[in-house]
Parts: C-alpha cells; structure tokens; sequence
C-alpha cells in the first residue's frame, strides 16, 4: 500500500490557522451571554409580552455564536488549505477533511474544559467539512485565501441561524441552554412563526451571499487556471520558437565557417609552403614575419571554431576580454559611458571568448537603456578574490540607473522575460555563457541607486598571450 506524502505544506498560513484556533478557544471567556444582556431581554419580553425582544434576543445569540465560532472554524479551515496529501502522486481529500473531525472536537473538549461551556459537534462542523470536501474536489488553489474566508464565514453564519429555528428543534442544532430558552419564550409568546421567518429569512440570505462568492470564486479560479494554460502555452511557443531560431542560425553559422575556414586553410598551406622554402634559403626575418601570419590564422581559425562550438575554451585574459568588448561597442552610442577597472589585467579565465564578450556587451546595452544619457556611467571591472584556498576572477558591471523593481527580480534570468518589451533572451543568454563557463553571476538592484552584477570565475591556467 502507497504510504501519504505531504507534497506542499504552507508553514505561515498554517501558523495562522493555528493562532485562529487558539482564539476560537479563549472566545467563550472573551464574550459571554450575560455581556449582551440575552437573558434579561428575554425577561423583559415576557414582562412586556413584546415579542420584538425574542428577535432582538435571537440576533444577539446568533451574532455572539459566528463570533465566537469563526475563529477556530476559520482556522480549521486555513490550517487544511495550508497542507496538501497525495498518494501515489494522486491528491487525497477525504484525508484532509478529516482534520476538521479531529481539531473541532478537540476544541470543544478544551472550552468544556477550561470554561465549563459545552458545544455540540453538529451541523456548523459538517458543513465546515462539506465545504472542505466540495473546495478541495475543485481544487480552488488559485484564487487567494481572503476570499475562500469569506465565502466559508457566510456559509457558517447562516448554518448559526438554524440554532433559534424552532421547527428544527428535533434535530441536533440548537441544543444549548440559551437557544432553548429563547425557543421557549417564543412559544409562550406565541411567537414561534415570527421567530421562525425572521431566523429563515437571514439564514437564506446569508446562504444566497455565500452561493453568489462561491461563483465568484469559482469563475475567478477558472479564469486563473485558463490564464495559467494560457502562459505555459505562450512560454512553451517561445521555447519551440527559440530552438527553431537556434537550429537555423546553427546551421547558418555552420556554412558560414566552412565558407571562412576553407579560404583561412588554403592561406595556411600557402604559409607553411613559403615557410618551407624561406627556411631552405635560410632568410630569418622572412620566418620570423610568416610565423606572425601563421599565427594569427591559427588564432582567427579558433575563434571560428567558438562561434560554432559553445563548449570551445580558451584561456584570455581579462585585459584581452576588456579590449575585445571594448572594440566590439567602440561605434556605438553608449561607448563614452563604459569605465574599465581592471585590477587584474594579467588573470586568467578560460572562456570561450565570442560568447563571453558577447554576454558582457548584453549586460552593458542593458545598463544603458537603464541610466540617463546625460549622467550615466557604466562601470566595467575585474579583480582578484580568494575563498576557501580557491582563486576566482571577479568581473563586475555596474551602473547608477533606475534599477530593476523587486517584484521581477525572480524572473529576470527566464528565457522570455524582458522589462522593456524585447524578445527577453538578453540576461538568459548571459547566465547560460557563465554558468557553461564553470562561473556564476548574481544581481542586485535598488531603486534609483542602479544595478550591480557581478560574475564569479575560477582562474585558468597561464596563456601565451
């Protein structure tokens, strides 16, 4: 047999809960019978043979019984919704009803307890479960909590009506002590069909509330389910678009390098067969220029190879990686903002160098589209840091713009997220080329103070560079 899994518990709402529930049980010492003067109303009912004092009586002990109810049945109710059971992935709801059967008694038993008041486990308590058990079928998880409150608080007050019916007095509501007496000052009135329209009355209005928030919230909770569909749909789109965008422009770039390479090899033959012959005539300054070219066709041919393979590293460093962004912005309107600090020009990295330059000029466009044009600045730096024995190279874009609202911070490295309606694939692009490069990156922003992200890298090894 499949054991029961907790598969999400909400630790602050049922926190909540459990603080409703233990107001619940102080309630009956907080707010008594003899504070709203019930039975003294009762008495002058009979004195005067004013049978408005009966209803005035009735709405009294029915408002004091949701007072003091609504508290340990809303949290019942909050500490259910808070605890979500599965078996064998399925979700359970007759088990998470049953919590209703095991604190309501409980809670009874305690203020019979402590303050020698008893309750009946009747029909509020049912209907408590019911509603949990129609709810969680439904699984009305998206629409927030206020609101499934207060549909549940009309449902339970109108079932309190039910205590002063006195056609229901057969039945197992309205048993207490001073629902009896009011029943009974009724009769002796001959007020009972009085009592009985009014307690009707409210107990149909109550429950005609508490059905038209239930449509309310059923309606906003499909409305949310279809908006939730919708988005995953939207974001699935994207992904099958993005990926139709990789393959094509993968395979773009392929015949690209072929194009490149095939001229780059047939130079490098025609290098090394001019190298062959300068070394039998033994001219050194004409090697010494041919292993220049020699060597930059080998450097132009492995940047080729970054382009197409993600996963080709070199080792540069960081003053190299700063030139060759540097180079890439140099014609671009945001150049004049851009200030490198490099405190450690000499370090290493290993990196593949046209994805890495091209992920800090995202950063940087980003930046600028974030600062004024007039006051803006653009830091771009490096530096060394040691942790735990383990050197790392620290590279930094910062900016004094308006920042990024806390509220997206979450989403801002999802593919397909932008805050200034492009395509979105900036920052993620960015966090990809790092995390493929053994690093990791980390923003922080504040409100009209700027943005500040800063990328960890472990140190590669010496280059010839």
């Amino acid at each position: 047999m499949e054991k029961i899994e907790v598969r999400r518990f909400y630790k602050r709402k049922f926190t909540v809960g459990l603080l409703l529930v233990a107001l619940g049980i102080l309630m009956p010492r907080l707010f008594t019978v003899m504070q709203l003067h019930i039975p003294r109303d009762l008495i002058t009912a009979i004195r005067e043979e004013n049978t408005v004092y009966v209803m005035i009586a009735a709405l009294k002990l029915v408002s004091l019984n949701i007072l003091r109810c609504l508290p340990h049945y809303l949290g019942t109710f909050i500490m259910a919704d808070s605890i979500v059971l599965t078996r064998g992935g399925k979700e359970l709801r007759l088990e998470k009803a049953a919590i209703v059967l095991i604190i309501i008694p409980q809670v009874y038993f305690l203020i019979e307890r402590l303050f020698d008041i008893r309750y009946d486990f009747g029909v509020p308590a049912f209907v408590l479960i019911g509603l949990l058990l129609f709810l969680g079928r439904a699984d009305y998880n998206l629409v927030s909590l206020p609101k499934k409150l207060m549909m549940v608080t009309m449902f339970i007050s109108a079932v309190q009506f039910l205590d002063v019916m006195p056609a229901l007095s057969a039945l197992p509501v309205g048993r207490g002590e001073t629902s009896t007496e009011i029943k009974f000052t009724a009769a002796f009135l001959e007020a009972e069909g009085v009592l009985q329209s009014m307690a009707l009355l409210f107990f149909v209005l109550f429950m005609l509330v508490g059905l038209l928030l239930y449509m309310l919230v059923r309606d906003e909770n499909n409305l949310r389910a279809v908006g939730e569909l919708k988005k995953q749909n939207e974001e699935m789109m994207m992904e099958t678009r993005i990926r139709v965008l990789e393959n094509r422009t993968y395979a773009e770039m392929r015949h690209l390098v072929h194009d490149l390479k095939s001229p780059l090899t047939s130079a490098q033959a025609l290098v090394s067969l001019v190298k062959l012959a300068s070394e039998q005539r033994g001219d050194l300054q004409e090697q010494m220029y041919l292993q220049k070219i020699e060597s930059s066709i080998e450097r132009m041919s492995g940047m080729i190879s970054e382009i197409l393979n993600e996963n080709h590293f070199t080792p540069i460093t960081t003053q190299s990686l700063f030139d060759a962004v540097l180079a890439d912005i140099s014609v671009s309107e945001y150049a004049s903002l851009v200030e490198v600090y490099n405190d450690a020009p000499h370090a290493v990295i290993e990196v593949n160098k046209i994805r890495f330059v091209r992920a800090l000029v995202n950063l940087i466009e980003n930046a600028f589209y974030a600062v004024d044009k007039q006051s803006g600045r653009i830091g771009l730096s490096a530096a060394y840091s040691n942790q735990e024995q383990e050197h790392y190279i620290i590279l930094r874009v910062e900016d004094n713009g308006r920042g990024i609202p806390q509220d997206v911070m979450q989403q801002i490295w999802e593919s397909g997220f932008s805050t200034r309606s492009s395509h979105g694939l900036g920052l993620s692009f960015v966090k990809q080329v790092v995390t493929s490069s053994g690093g990791t990156i980390h923003m922080e922003s504040r409100a009209d103070e700027g943005t500040d992200v800063t990328i960890v890298l472990p140190e590669g090894k010496e280059t010839d560079e």
